[in-house]
């Protein structure tokens, strides 16, 4: 049964705040004033493509989350740091790639060691923790019990519908808090996880809907390796069974274009629905005397293909994979109600929270603060957004990477494939351009950068030829 959240007299007495402003001022700094400390509410859904959102697609219904993003900062090119579940989250909380924390597909052991054990990479909650932070968690972990990992409060809920956490949510958000000591919360959810479990009350929004179905949608995969999901060399596409009984829906890849529509529906429906749970928390929010200073960033775990390449989940370098919605919504930003088109990485959440509570940078942080596009969403953060991913039961240096950069995007491959896309002319990665003379220059720039990155990240895969 969930635990709720400690009272307000409870968390002040525990808050040790004294301890914490000694652990800054060891460091050289000064607790930061209550004006630019904010709270920070993290909406974190799972396996949620890029498309499936209102805002980004008219078929889906999704008005709480389209109003949220309108008046906030929507980044439309949003790259997650690993396009697979527990490696994804560990990156959100150590501010680093999968090869640095070691958790590099779905075993957290990697990240217990590096974040719980040896503290190489303090994670977020136990930075915000030292500078007065109150931090917790409900929801999906995939990394074992939230406290372990340095949340003050909060559990893993097994909830497939995501009621229990929300609710557990909003009973914390109702809490009284202090100026001088804000909370980080932290609401993973499960949806739009397979399997799709939406009601029929959700179902019945798409029952009639006519939806569109992107152009790179195909039966079955092509054979490249840059489609591959499974180890080096193998052709395994995760959770596609034959076996599946006649009128379910099929987990994995949907195989035609009639199975596709059925699956869509399905997903879209689960998808309202999680819009709808929103919603509730939000106006949780808004009742309480938190809501003008919470910060609120809502992004994937990582995408999700939905049949285009042919393929069902995630763990490749395209679009549908790697790309994830997200945004922020702030009463202090200055370009509310704007898209940026900067490149920006899910390992960037870590320093941006940082850098608004007023606490100086960490060294080993992968990813820049956010905080210039609140100011000017057309600013240039970086030449090029990295992902990586090994497949299911790959061990570090298999699988993927990519650099992406404003127009173009390289892959390089489990067995050494080169990949080279035009993303301005050829948004749906249909025609790879490794080979075509004209693109020599633009080729060996994105090796470089894929050098680079390799490098910055530890992959211990061969460098990409002639760097």
């Amino acid at each position: 049964m969930s635990k709720a959240p400690i009272s307000r007299k409870e968390f002040l007495a525990r808050a040790a705040l004294g301890s914490a402003a000694m652990a800054l001022s060891a460091r050289g700094q000064e607790p930061p004033p209550s004006a630019r400390r904010p709270n920070f509410l993290v909406i974190l859904t799972d396996d949620l493509a890029y498309r499936a959102v209102g805002y980004n697609n008219s078929a889906v219904k999704t008005p709480n989350l389209d109003r949220l993003a309108r008046e906030g900062v929507i980044f439309d090119r949003a790259y997650i740091a690993t396009p697979i579940c527990a490696a994804s989250r560990a990156s959100l909380l150590t501010g680093v790639f999968p090869q640095q924390h070691g958790s590099v597909g779905l075993d957290p052991e990697g990240f217990h060691r590096s974040a719980i054990e040896d503290r190489r990479y303090p994670t977020l909650e136990h930075t915000l923790s030292a500078a007065g932070y109150h931090t917790a968690f409900c929801g999906k972990s995939h990394l074992g019990p939230p406290r372990d990992y340095g949340f003050a409060e909060g559990e893993e809920h097994k909830d497939r519908t995501d009621d229990e956490p929300l609710a557990w949510a909003s009973r914390f958000l109702s809490l009284p808090f202090s100026e001088e000591a804000p909370f980080l919360l932290w609401v993973a959810m499960r949806q739009p996880h397979i399997p799709l479990e939406p009601g029929p009350e959700w179902l019945k929004l798409y029952e009639n809907a006519e939806l569109p179905i992107d152009p790179n949608f195909l039966e079955t995969p092509p054979p490249e390796s840059q489609y591959n999901q499974g180890l080096p060399g193998e052709h395994f596409y995760r959770e596609w069974s034959e076996d599946t009984p006649a009128g379910q829906l099929r987990s994995g890849p949907p195989r035609t274009r009639e199975e596709l529509r059925t699956f869509l529906r399905a997903y879209y429906a689960t998808v309202s629905r999680l819009d709808s749970q929103v919603g509730a928390l939000l106006d949780t929010l808004k009742a309480s005397s938190h809501y003008e200073n919470t910060v609120i960033f809502f992004l994937s775990d990582n995408g999700y293909h939905l049949g285009n390449h042919g393929l069902g989940n995630k763990i490749t370098m395209h679009e549908e994979s790697v790309r994830v919605p997200m945004f922020v919504h702030w009463h202090g930003l200055q370009s509310a109600n704007t898209r940026s088109e900067s490149l920006v990485s899910s390992l960037d959440l870590y320093p941006t929270m940082l850098d608004l509570a007023g606490i100086a940078p960490l060294p080993h942080l992968a990813g820049l603060s956010l905080t210039p596009l609140f100011r000017d969403p057309a600013a240039r953060l970086r030449e090029f957004a990295a992902s990586e991913c090994v497949g299911v039961g790959g061990k570090p240096g298999m699988g993927h990477r990519m650099v992406r950069t404003k127009d173009w995007k390289y892959i390089l491959t489990d067995t050494n494939e080169e990949v080279l896309f035009d993303e301005a002319r050829d948004p749906y990665e249909m025609t790879n351009a490794v080979e075509e003379a004209a693109n020599a220059d633009v080729l060996q720039t994105h090796r470089r950068y894929m050098s680079e990155w390799m490098r910055q990240a530890g992959d211990t895969h061969a460098p990409p030829p002639g760097v």
